[in-house]
């Protein structure tokens, strides 16, 4: 996170970048300073004197990066050197005063005792995740904004075997995984390279598995056909259900805009994935594995679904519906 001098603007900050509990920083013009910490925001005592000091927070992070505040530019997405991040949105942009927020970089990682330990997942649906990667499975991982997505896939890709090769390949560096033979490719880095250029860049780097960042543009389609071409991949998408999951990935594709149907998207689809996860930030803070469900195919134009487990809340308890994944037959 950014370095604060004594005469620094982000001397206010302190409290709040040295907490390793806290996750993000949100300020919302002088006289709010909210956090994300376990899993819930929190209004915090912090305030700024005036909408000037929060400017100079910005100007300080930019010039850390190297960057200065351009005249007419109202929005700065920043990486830092330890791989924080800021996304500041200035007045006029920002009606009610500039708008600051830091993602911090985590450096203690969540680990599967500890998901087990918060219940956010359970030992047998870690088997059957497991048991895809054994499979060479290709997973998608579902959820909403700040449900958990990116940490448990990273978890799962610390499943594969130590002795087969990772590439991922992101817009915007975010994987945190611990893997011996893993790459990073960073299509937003000093020289910007198109997203759908690297992916191809990166299938070709002999990968046993490509990780690939969260979908949400023109790329989708491209991914899902290096998938459907026998690359095993994982990857996330903002989504509310598996079932959402795949209608998201639809738009998605038809957005490239290469005049394929519906019905040649879905084929796309259904070749490409064989598993997808969804994940969930509870009203508690709590995040949960929900549903696991696996995409067997396609009948009359439809997704043929198969439930593998679901999250009973009543219960507070994962269950698995016994159904056997057709890649362990």
């Amino acid at each position: 996170m950014p370095t604060k001098s004594k005469k620094s603007a982000l001397e206010v900050l302190s409290p709040l970048l040295d907490d390793p509990d806290i996750l993000e920083i949100m300020i919302d013009g002088p006289d709010r300073v909210s956090v994300e910490k376990g899993g819930r925001i929190e209004d915090t005592d912090v305030r700024f004197g005036s909408n000037e000091e929060v400017r100079q927070v910005v100007e300080e992070v930019l010039a850390m990066a190297g960057q200065k505040i351009e005249e007419g530019k109202t929005l700065y997405d920043v990486r830092l050197s330890d791989n924080s991040r800021m996304m500041a949105i200035l007045s006029p942009t920002s009606i009610k005063g500039h708008s600051v927020v830091f993602r911090k970089w985590m450096t203690k990682q969540i680990t599967w005792e500890k998901l087990f330990e918060y219940k956010s997942v359970s030992p047998e649906v870690r088997d059957l995740i497991q048991s895809a990667i054994r499979a060479r499975v290709s997973i998608l991982v579902a959820g909403g904004t700040a449900s958990g997505k990116t940490t448990f896939a990273n978890r799962i890709v610390e499943l594969i075997p130590s002795e087969e090769r990772v590439v991922a390949v992101e817009q915007t560096h975010e994987f945190q995984f611990d893997h011996p033979r893993s790459v990073f490719l960073e299509a937003d880095g000093n020289i910007d390279v198109a997203m759908n250029d690297l992916l191809t860049a990166g299938s070709k780097m002999r990968p046993d598995w490509l990780v690939i960042g969260e979908l949400h543009g023109v790329e989708t389609l491209h991914a899902m056909q290096i998938m459907g071409n026998g690359h095993s991949a994982i990857s996330t998408i903002h989504a509310t259900s598996a079932e959402n999951a795949l209608a998201r990935l639809e738009t998605l594709c038809l957005m490239a805009n290469l005049g394929l149907g519906l019905d040649d998207i879905r084929q796309i689809i259904a070749a490409a994935l064989r598993l997808i996860i969804h994940q969930e930030r509870l009203s508690n803070g709590r995040r949960k594995i929900v549903q696991m469900v696996e995409l067997k195919g396609l009948e009359d134009g439809r997704y043929i679904l198969q439930p593998l487990m679901r999250y009973e809340p009543e219960k507070d308890a994962f269950e698995v519906t016994g159904a056997k994944p057709g890649w362990e037959k």
